[in-house]
This record gives structure tokens, sequence and C-alpha cells, in this order.
């Protein structure tokens, strides 16, 4: 391997070396494709509701016929505009292969850094589909561009549960539980709906029983003392963690709160590069850490933030509520990333996600197999584009 991927690697290299590979490649086109999956009952949060999910699907190609596939998390409203008018012109030209490379040129080759939002969602998604083209152009799952798997299996918990009636809501997780995962999450925290939640946690925790791990997502939307008086009611059903009570800068307030509240805190979904989530670290402020690899930067910047993480005694576990190509590539990063814990899996059935897999995604009692195909093992096709074109 060359020495410039060597600081990306924990355990060895690619296990093969293709001609296509060792010739340097170059991009020649970035183009982006939006698609919507549409509804059928709102999905809400503490900030808010919505019925239909938009994906930005970003296709990087090569002139060695290879393509690439990413996937851009971010404001759809803009971020087409951020990848074809900005960070594509600026990536052809450059060798896909090398990673930090792309890194370099797409943040640090203009006058002014773009340091979070849809810029470096806009970035996440080029290296993404950098490591896709990588992956097939050797030969091999992503996962063994980082050093190989570390293991072929990842647990997951079942994401989500949205507001509805408390007996709706204990219904579904119910069958999460009887499918086989060990771990389910909700949302609630609205303000307004505050006697109510406390009913629907409770619905939820008798209907999964108490070794049932139960996060609780509160999504940003309170303040401190808000988050901390319903913490204290939340307490009885024994939550697994308390999932972003706060707004993601108050990193004071995330340490307050896992001081005063008897259950772990989660957080940093909507944290962008290694950079970023030094703050939260230095505060103290979570015992669950959660990279989103579609935001925080792509594949690298995730993995050094799982790997800071355990230096802090934090347990990394990734955020991912994407489509196909988010799901996919979290996989293969946490293969290959022994510190990463608990894969989040969509099981709301509004992504545009199992079309997207060359090889049909297994789940099996609450575990995800990670993918075996070249590159990230995801394409899309014009059938999929068909179906969930606006």
């Amino acid at each position: 391997m060359a020495t410039r991927y060597a600081f990306f690697v924990r355990r060895g290299a690619a296990s093969k070396q293709t001609g296509a590979a060792k010739q340097s490649m170059k991009i020649t086109k970035v183009s982006t494709v939006q698609l919507v999956r549409r509804g059928e009952k709102p999905r809400r949060n503490s900030l808010g509701d919505g019925i239909d999910r938009r994906f930005t699907f970003v296709l990087v190609e090569t002139d060695a016929g290879i393509t690439g596939l990413g996937e851009a998390a971010g404001d759809a409203a803009i971020l087409g505009a951020i990848i074809e008018r900005r960070y594509g012109p600026m990536a052809v030209g450059a060798d896909p292969t090398d990673i930090p490379g792309i890194w370099h040129r797409l943040t640090a080759r203009r006058p002014f850094w773009e340091i979070g939002g849809s810029p470096v969602c806009a970035i996440s998604a080029l290296e993404v589909a950098c490591w896709d083209i990588w992956g097939q152009a050797e030969g091999v799952p992503v996962c063994e561009l980082l050093g190989g798997r570390d293991r072929d299996i990842i647990e997951a918990y079942a994401s989500d549960l949205y507001w509805e009636e408390p007996e709706a809501m204990a219904e579904t997780a119910a069958g999460y539980v009887a499918a086989g995962f060990r771990y389910v999450k909700t949302h609630i925290g609205a303000p307004a709906e505050r006697d109510r939640d406390i009913d629907r946690a409770r619905a939820i925790r008798y209907a999964i029983g108490s070794d049932v791990g139960f996060m609780i997502d509160i999504n940003t939307g309170l303040d401190r003392e808000s988050a901390l008086s319903l913490g204290k009611d939340l307490a009885e059903f024994k939550p697994y963690w308390y999932e972003e009570p706060v707004p993601p800068l108050d990193f004071v307030g995330h340490a307050w709160l896992r001081e005063q509240l008897p259950f772990k805190i989660a957080t940093g979904e909507n944290l962008y590069t290694e950079l970023g989530f030094e703050p939260l670290f230095a505060a103290k402020a979570c015992d669950f850490v959660m990279p989103d690899l579609l935001r925080c930067g792509g594949v690298d910047q995730s993995r050094r933030v799982c790997v800071a993480a355990a230096r802090h005694g934090v347990i990394p576990t990734p955020h991912n509520f994407a489509g196909g190509v988010g799901t996919a590539v979290t996989l293969h990063m946490m293969a290959a990333t022994p510190e990463a814990q608990l894969f989040e899996y969509d099981t709301t059935g509004s992504s545009i996600c199992d079309e997207l897999f060359v090889d049909p995604l297994v789940i099996e009692d609450g575990h995800i197999h990670v993918p075996t195909a070249p590159g990230l093992g995801v394409r899309l096709t014009q059938d999929t584009i068909d179906r969930w074109s606006p």
C-alpha cells in the first residue's frame, strides 16, 4: 500500500492489488440524484414533524470507468447546488484513492473554511464515494481498506419509535423485540406533550420488558432545567441512554445532566470533524458519542472520533438514519473499528435503503451482516431512480 494511505490503516493493508488500483485514476464528473420516499404518516421529534424523506445521492465518475456512490445528509434544498456547483468541480481531476488529498483539496483550498453544516455534509458524501471507488478498484470491501474487518456481524438497535398513542408505540416496540432486537429507541420530548410522553415511555418499557435496552432521544429540544426535570421523571423506566437532551453545542449542559441523572448521556450526531468533538470530550459531556459518517466528514473523520472517544473512556456508537449508502458505509467503518458499538438500524420502513445493496442486507436476531461486495456494496439503478423520483 502506498505510504499516503498508511495513516488510515490500523491492522494491515488491502488483501488485493489490482491493475486498476495501481494505475492513477482521476475524477471526471460529479453529479447528484435527489429522490423522495413519500410517507404514510408524520414522523415527529421534539422539534417538529414531517412525512416525506428526501435523499441526495452523489455519483463520482472516473476515467477508469468506475463510479462511486455517496450520500449527503443535510439540507436537501441546497445540497445539490453545493455539490454540483462548488465541491464537484473542485474534485474533478483528483485521484479518488488519495483520500487525504481529497480531504485537503475540498476543505483547505478555499480562502474561508467551512467547519460544519451542509458544506461538510457535501464533503462527507464525496469522501464516502471515493472509498467506494477505491474498494471497487481493489476488488475488496471498504472495511478491508480500513485494515480488515474485526467482525462480520454487528449488533443493532431498532430505530425508531415516533409519537403515536402509547398503546400503538408499545405494540411496535414489542414487535422489534420479537424480531430479535435487544435495544429499542424512541423519540419524545416536546414540552407540550410532557405528561403524554411519560405515558408513552411507561407503555414502551412495559411492552419490551426490563432486560431490553431502552434509548430515549430528545433531539435537542429542551433547555437544561427542562431536560433535568423530564429525565428525573423518566428514571423509573431505566433508560439505557438519554440522547441529545439539550442543544448540541451545550457541552456544559450535557455534562451537568450527566452528573445529575442516574443514567447515561448520548450525543454527537450534530457535530462536525474530529476537532469539533474535542470540546465534548474535554467537558466530559457524554457516555456515548454518536458521529454521523455522512455529516462529520466521512469515513476517516468518524474513525478518528471513535478512536478519540475510546481514549476518553467514551463508547462510540455512530448515528445512522440514512439511505442505503449511509447504512453500508457505517457498517464497513464499524466492522473495522472495534471501539464502535451498536449499529443504528432504521426500522421505520421509510428509507431508500434495501434496493441499493448489490447483495441483500442480512438481518438476523437484531444483528446486521457486513456487506462483502467490493467497495461499499451499493449501486443506484435506474429502477430505483424511476421509483422514487419526485
